[in-house]
């Protein structure tokens, strides 16, 4: 059995790490000399690793409440 406090406490932690990462990924995308100077496949590729963090960190929050429905 899962012990869902626990489950809840990691995805939590979880959670908070992706919205860390999506708002270093977003001050980074804020900067001007960085976009300016940045290759064109890097930016890219930081907006990609945004989209996927998005898309984690809605299963992770949807998990979150499936838990707590428990």
């Amino acid at each position: 059995m899962i012990d869902i406090d626990k489950e809840i406490a990691r995805l939590e932690g979880e959670r908070d790490k992706m919205k860390a990462e999506i708002e270093r990924i977003d001050k980074k995308l804020s900067n001007e000399g960085f976009v300016a100077k940045a290759p064109a496949a890097v930016v890219d590729g930081e907006k990609e690793k945004r989209r996927g963090y998005v898309d984690k960190l809605a299963l992770v929050e949807e998990n979150i409440e499936k838990y707590r429905r428990m």
